[in-house]
């Protein structure tokens, strides 16, 4: 019997296929509506992590930018902001800083000396609701400028005619620029530049001839007992290969003959940046440590943060300070802490005597460290005066008009300063024919340390420092020697005589930039002389520092004639200052920040 299919048997069919239908269409949507879900969080992920990720680098940058902060509040003597807000990549990131124990005094196997703070540092930032902090311990490192035997935050030249041999460290905070008539001999374990190091002159780009002499490593070079080994920097024309200057940091690529990458064949040259780690480091069997006295910046020098100009001038533009300046007087005046629009510069705001002539030039108010006026007290000791210098002529008046301080009447007068800093200033200081000065004198032998400031020329006649030696500084636009023989009698087209004269004292002083066809006469000349010195000895025991472009006196540097000529520089450095108690008051630092440990 024949089984019939009926209209029901195919309704129960349609309707358990639309059972499944929908079934599936459940399923696949379902799918998608998994897809979508695990998309999202996919997404929802990928942005936590890339918030993440972003905000980690906004915080770590934050840190660099804020241990830079506290390295300039540091070296300007201001007190460190310990909390705040940074604005990186457009975000406001959250910081505090906190002093992590005592300051002390750190001396390493040379017998130089460092100031040495730990400070804990913390960033906190919030990046598409991911929240991130980073941490750094810094040592906060302060090393007095006078431990250095030259240091220049521009470039440094040395472009010396005779030989010259300095001893003790050389630091530029650029670059560093070497070569001469004859021999500069670097007797130290330390020539550092941020940039680089080159065997070329930066006024007309050729190559610098005569020799540089630089000594290899040892721990302590002032140690007699040291081996004093040294290897010379090539320069274009001692270097038997190709090279732009010489073996220094433009010998990038150096020389691979084979091509193994090994630079050790006849004829092969390793490039400066590893030449160098070699050429001077410890000579063979040296067991005392190890290092390398050539670093730059290849090396990882990093800039030291020193004072700003303004530190030296009678007042510096502050927000809300407490002084007024009148522009057409050309003066200041006490308006009230917060009413004013400047404040004292360091320097004069902590001297124990302050001479400030007034903006007429024909009186002058003397003040000790309480601000009382001890003019009349101190009357034999201070004159107003003028001393002739060419440099500062154009075609008017040759005279430099000048406050004049006799240091010897000034201890007899019992008003040497107590804390050992004088500072001394005119109302209004010019530039050219109308530059303002300081002239001292008598200055043989001084009461006590003693550290001397203008934000002007300062000339110093005569012997200084000679008898019972004090730690001693100069600080001014310009520096100014004048020999025994200076009686002040220079006029246009005449060049007195000059006689062997001794200086010990460091000096932070001014120059300007090398420039094509105009040159800053370099360290040779950062002391600037005003007779003629030739064959007789300028005997400087001291540090030479470089710490800004000459506001005053801006004369250009110009050899001969009625100038100077140069005289026989027998400089060195005063490794009297490796002790912290030996260097003059007020000192200046230079502040590093390096890094301990981060998270």
């Amino acid at each position: 019997m024949m089984l019939k299919r009926t209209g029901a048997g195919a309704a129960s069919r349609r309707g358990v296929a639309l059972i499944y239908a929908v079934f599936g269409s459940f399923v696949v949507a379902s799918m998608v509506s998994v897809m979508f879900t695990m998309a999202g969080v996919s997404d929802r992920q990928a942005t936590v992590q890339n918030g993440k990720t972003r905000a980690r680098y906004l915080a770590e940058g934050a840190l660099r930018v804020v241990a830079k902060e506290l390295q300039t509040e540091l070296a300007n003597w201001d007190t460190p902001t310990l909390s705040g807000t940074k604005v990186v990549g457009g975000e406001d990131v959250d910081y505090t800083v906190t002093a992590l124990g005592e300051q002390v005094t750190v001396t390493g196997p040379s017998g130089i000396s460092n100031l040495v703070q730990p400070f804990g540092l913390e960033t906190r930032v919030r990046v598409d609701g991911v929240r991130e902090r980073a941490h750094r311990i810094v040592n906060a490192t302060w090393t007095p400028l006078f431990q250095f035997a030259v240091f220049y935050n521009s470039d440094l030249e040395i472009h010396a005619g005779p030989d010259m041999t300095l001893r003790g460290r050389v630091h530029s905070n650029r670059d560093m620029y070497l070569g001469g008539g004859s021999t500069i001999t670097m007797d130290t374990n330390y020539v550092h530049a941020v940039g680089g190091i080159y065997r070329y002159s930066k006024r007309n780009g050729t190559a610098a001839g005569g020799n540089v002499d630089i000594r290899r490593w040892v721990a302590n070079p002032f140690d007699g007992s040291e081996p004093s080994e040294f290897e010379r920097m090539l320069s274009r024309a001692q270097l038997p290969v190709s090279s732009l200057s010489g073996y220094d940091s433009n010998f990038r690529d150096g020389i691979d003959l084979d091509g193994d990458g090994f630079f050790t064949g006849s004829g092969e040259w390793l490039p400066f940046e590893f030449g160098a780690t070699e050429l001077w480091s410890p000579p063979s069997g040296y067991t005392e440590g190890s290092g390398q006295t050539v670093m730059t910046g290849q090396h990882g020098v990093e800039e030291a943060v020193t004072p700003p100009i303004g530190s030296i001038q009678m007042y510096e533009s502050v927000e809300g300070g407490s002084y007024e300046y009148n522009p057409r007087s050309g003066e200041y005046s006490f308006v009230g802490p917060g009413l004013g629009d400047h404040d004292r510069g360091f320097y004069y705001d902590n001297a124990g005597l302050s001479v400030v002539a007034d903006s007429s030039g024909y009186g002058f108010t003397v003040y000790d460290g309480d601000g009382n006026d001890v003019t009349m007290e101190v009357a034999d000791a201070v004159t107003l005066s003028s001393v002739p210098d060419m440099r500062q002529s154009n075609s008017g008046s040759t005279e430099v008009q000048t406050i004049e301080i006799d240091l010897g009447l000034l201890a007899d007068s019992g008003y040497f300063p107590e804390n050992g800093l004088v500072y001394a200033a005119h109302e209004s200081l010019g530039t050219g024919t109308d530059a303002s000065g300081l002239m001292l004198t008598n200055g043989s032998e001084l009461a006590s340390s003693l550290t001397v400031v203008s934000p002007s020329s300062v000339y110093v006649q005569g012997d200084y420092n000679v008898v019972n030696k004090q730690g001693a500084s100069i600080i001014g636009d310009a520096v100014n020697l004048l020999s025994n023989s200076w009686d002040g009698n220079k006029s246009p087209g005449s060049l007195p005589g000059a006689s062997e004269t001794t200086f010990n004292f460091a000096m932070v002083t001014g120059s300007y930039e090398t420039e094509s066809g105009r040159y800053s006469g370099g360290l040779e000349n950062l002391p600037r002389f005003h007779e003629n010195w030739s064959g007789v000895p300028c005997n400087i025991s001291g540090s030479f520092v470089n710490l800004f472009d000459s506001q005053y006196a801006t004369g250009d540097w110009r050899y001969g004639s009625d100038r100077y000529r140069a005289p026989i520089r027998a400089w060195e450095y005063d490794d009297d200052f490796n002790d912290l108690a030996s260097l003059p008051p007020f000192t200046p630092m230079a502040v590093e920040t390096v890094d301990v440990v981060a998270w």
